[in-house]
């Protein structure tokens, strides 16, 4: 967990200053947000992962709003490569699946320059990136094939699509 956490932490930190991903810019994609005074409890109905109770719970007790102005993201591993993960509505409590699964968000390249192989996300962006990075032998050379996927939270149909897909390749050294 804490090196997911580092992970996020670097990975955010180098948007921050950028802002910028596959030529996307999510500052182009605002959420607006009102100061929320008091934090809505968990509505456990809306839970799509009823075997991930304690994960959520206490992420949404540590976390501060970290996407789209209202939600608090909380994400945990499944397996070695994959995360998956939740946003919950601060206002109301309802919790939304992240568009986060094994073929669209995985890191087996193990790289130390490929940190933005898993997903990022602002609070002040309603974009929701995520990526795939896997190795591919061709012939004697040895790639790496990145896939980014853009995905637009749309507030009020409170559904994610996929507004963007991109492909790179590049030689391992």
């Amino acid at each position: 967990m804490k090196h997911l956490l580092l992970l996020n932490f670097l990975f955010v930190s180098c948007l921050v200053y950028s802002q910028s991903v596959e030529g996307v810019d999510l500052s182009k994609y605002p959420a607006v947000a009102e100061e929320v005074k008091k934090r809505a409890l968990i509505n456990w109905q809306t839970n799509p992962f009823k075997n991930k109770i304690k994960e959520i719970r206490d992420g949404y007790e540590k976390q501060e709003v970290s996407f789209a102005g209202y939600y608090t993201t909380i994400l945990w591993k499944k397996g070695v490569d994959t995360i998956l993960g939740v946003m919950i509505d601060t206002r109301s409590g309802i919790i939304y699946k992240l568009p986060i699964s094994a073929s669209n968000c995985s890191n087996k390249c193990m790289d130390v320059d490929d940190i933005f192989d898993r997903y990022l996300f602002l609070p002040s962006s309603k974009l929701f990136v995520t990526s795939v990075c896997r190795k591919v032998k061709l012939n004697s050379e040895s790639k790496v094939r990145q896939e980014f996927y853009f995905y637009l939270w749309n507030e009020a149909t409170k559904k994610f699509s996929l507004i963007k897909q991109t492909k790179k390749e590049r030689i391992l050294n």
